[in-house]
């Protein structure tokens, strides 16, 4: 069977992306990425229209969200194949219900950050997967983190892949062009659905590809619109 590439984890401007839906696509094909998954922080307002876009030009496109759970960690989740968001502000454990209530799949991106803020810790991803199994967790990602920081990761993962779901490569790409596709995630077949089947069945591989320097400017315009713009649209409750 034919293996394609996807990248499952992109952003538009509707959130904190530098680049609107066509650009996103236009990006993802040029790249040669079959596949996917439009994750605004929580806001689905650009998901179909990437969808449309990318149906008419061969992309496959997953309507999916980054969901912020609730204060003080406000660690993220992705929600892939999607019919409508999710709630925000909810506990990690309830998030991951909601997704699946709708038939979606949950999803830890960049896991065990430098930070506190966003990004699932050890003991928090232990305690979750007591009570809740994901689909998947990004254990190749564009974040930052450090060598010893990946180490555990591939360690807790090794020790609790039953319950943490299929390996996933993702860029986070908020820049189209220069770093859509950057990392990603191999599996066999094409379609959205052959996707799904392949997370489900933990059938994914993570890989890393070169990509282009982002400039500096487009990093420091992107840090206002995703530290500053994105919280107070979500203060002023603009997302959803």
């Amino acid at each position: 069977m034919t293996v394609a590439v996807a990248d499952p984890h992109c952003h538009t401007s509707a959130s904190d992306g530098m680049v609107g839906p066509a650009d996103l696509v236009e990006a993802a094909l040029a790249a040669g990425l079959a596949l996917i998954a439009v994750c605004d922080h929580d806001t689905m307002a650009a998901a179909a229209q990437v969808a449309r876009l990318g149906a008419e030009l061969g992309l496959e496109v997953v309507q999916g969200m980054e969901i912020t759970t609730r204060w003080p960690a406000q660690t993220h989740v992705l929600g892939w194949f999607l019919e409508r968001p999710v709630t925000t502000g909810m506990t990690l454990r309830d998030t991951v219900r909601a997704i699946h209530d709708q038939g979606g799949l949950a999803v830890i991106p960049h896991p065990c950050m430098l930070t506190y803020f966003a990004s699932c810790q050890p003991r928090m991803l232990e305690a979750l997967i007591k009570e809740e199994r994901l689909e998947g967790i990004e254990t190749e990602f564009g974040a930052p983190t450090s060598a010893g920081r990946k180490r555990a990761l591939d360690r807790f993962y090794e020790k609790h892949s039953d319950r943490l779901g299929a390996r996933v490569g993702a860029s986070d790409s908020h820049f189209g062009h220069y770093d859509v596709g950057r990392i990603v995630t191999a599996f066999e077949g094409r379609t959205a659905e052959d996707f799904k089947q392949a997370v489900l069945q933990s059938r994914t591989q993570p890989q890393r590809r070169a990509g282009r320097p982002v400039p500096m400017r487009l990093v420091a315009a992107q840090q206002v619109r995703g530290l500053v713009a994105l919280p107070l649209r979500r203060l002023l409750g603009q997302l959803q």
